[in-house]
């Protein structure tokens, strides 16, 4: 039986990219994903109330991205969706570890509350996103990784508060991490006391 005319030169016919497609290193993609993550968290920072809006907003959209495309996502959107919801964990640990001052019981149950409300879900994506071994590795991580450095920047700027004001005490300022809690230090009792 002869080959039907639409199926001839098929086989013979090699595979090739696109021509406009441009092919980026992996290191190079992630180097991207990476510096766009800094910017974004640049850009929120800088910004305060809208920045926390948008900030929420992108890593709801980035999550929702990222359990509709999964891994079929470039490499350098990956990475910057990564870099946001550890940002994102680190802030919401943040907010719970600032309601009051010190490392106390009270701080850290608050802190892993915060995390557990709005920075689990964005952190389960990451599963979909990546081969299943490094994605679990990385939502491991993220609780740590963000309540640690939560904890490190939140110990620093009371330790800074407290030597600034130490000679002449100062009544409730708003702190410089969470602009919404504060912290005031009494001269006379030696005492650093803050809220929510």
């Amino acid at each position: 039986m002869p080959t039907p005319l639409c199926c001839v030169g098929i086989a013979q016919r090699s595979v090739r990219p696109p021509e406009h497609v441009i092919n980026v290193s992996t290191t190079t993609q992630l180097t991207i994903g990476l510096a766009a993550t800094v910017a974004f968290a640049i850009v929120v920072e800088l910004i305060p109330v809208v920045g926390g809006l948008v900030w929420i907003g992108v890593a709801g959209v980035l999550m929702i991205v990222a359990l509709v495309r999964g891994q079929r996502l470039p490499l350098a959107f990956r990475a910057f969706a990564t870099g946001v919801f550890f940002y994102h964990g680190y802030s919401m640990c943040l907010h719970g570890r600032t309601m009051e001052p010190g490392f106390t019981r009270y701080t850290v149950s608050m802190a892993l509350t915060y995390f557990a409300m709005f920075a689990l879900s964005p952190g389960i994506s990451l599963i979909r996103i990546w081969r299943p071994r490094p994605g679990v590795s990385l939502l491991g991580l993220l609780f740590s990784v963000s309540f640690g450095a939560a904890a490190l920047v939140a110990g620093f700027e009371e330790h800074f508060f407290i030597s600034k004001y130490r000679d002449t005490g100062i009544g409730p300022t708003a702190r410089w991490t969470v602009s919404h809690h504060w912290l005031s230090y009494d001269r006379e009792a030696r005492r650093l006391d803050g809220s929510d």
